[in-house]
C-alpha cells in the first residue's frame, strides 16, 4: 500500500471503529401532563355540620392507566407512545374533588381515605371515559364521570352521569391536555352543584 493510500485508509478505519463503539442514541423522553385545573366560579352553599367523605375514584380498565388515550375512528382506542398522564385519571381526580367541594363551603369537613370517621355523606366518582376523539374535525376531548352520593347508612341519595365534549384547539396531545383541563373544570362545577343540592 502506498504512503498516500495509507494516509486515507488509516483514518477511515479509525472512524469505522469509533462508530461501532459509539453509544446508541438515547430514547426521546416521555412528556408527562396533569389535569389540575379546578373551577374558579363555584356554586356556594349554606354551611352545614355535615362531613363528606370523597372515596377513591375508580376508572374503567381502558382509562385506569397513565397512558393517554385517543380514537381515530368509531370503536377504536389507541395510546400515545411518548405522551402520558403524570398520574392515573382517578389519582388526578380525587384531590380536585376534595378541593372543589371544600370551596363550596357546604360541609364542616371534606375528607379522603384513610381519614374516615363516621361521615354523614360519601361520594363515589368514577371515570368512564377520558379520550381525545379525532373522529371529527375539529377534534374533541371526551370526558365522562359517574357520581353517586350516599348517606351515612350507605343508602343512595342520588346518582348522575356528567359528560363534556371540549373542542381541542390543536390536534395534538398538548391540545388534548388543555381540553381535558377545561372539561374537568366544567364537570367539577356541575358536580359541586349536584352534591350541595342534595
Amino acid at each position: 500500500m502506498t504512503r498516500p493510500a495509507r494516509r486515507v485508509f488509516l483514518p477511515l478505519c479509525a472512524a469505522a471503529l469509533l462508530a461501532g463503539c459509539a453509544l446508541p442514541a438515547s430514547e426521546p423522553e416521555i412528556t408527562l401532563s396533569l389535569i389540575d385545573r379546578w373551577p374558579a366560579d363555584l356554586p356556594r352553599a349554606q354551611p352545614t355540620p355535615l362531613t363528606l367523605l370523597v372515596l377513591a375514584p375508580q376508572a374503567r380498565p381502558a382509562f385506569d392507566s397513565r397512558r393517554m388515550a385517543y380514537s381515530l375512528r368509531p370503536h377504536h382506542l389507541a395510546y400515545y407512545g411518548r405522551n402520558e398522564w403524570a398520574e392515573t385519571p382517578p389519582q388526578m381526580l380525587q384531590p380536585l374533588l376534595v378541593r372543589t367541594l371544600e370551596a363550596t363551603g357546604g360541609f364542616q369537613a371534606v375528607l379522603a381515605p384513610p381519614q374516615a370517621g363516621a361521615p354523614a355523606r360519601t361520594l363515589q366518582v368514577d371515570v368512564l371515559e377520558l379520550l381525545q376523539d379525532f373522529e371529527r374535525q375539529p377534534p374533541v376531548l371526551r370526558l365522562v364521570l359517574h357520581a353517586q352520593l350516599n348517606d351515612g347508612a350507605q343508602r343512595v341519595l342520588a346518582a348522575r352521569e356528567f359528560s363534556a365534549r371540549q373542542p381541542m384547539q390543536e390536534a395534538s396531545p398538548a391540545g388534548g391536555v388543555r381540553a381535558a383541563n377545561e372539561a374537568m373544570a366544567q364537570l367539577l362545577r356541575e358536580l359541586a352543584a349536584f352534591v350541595i343540592g342534595k
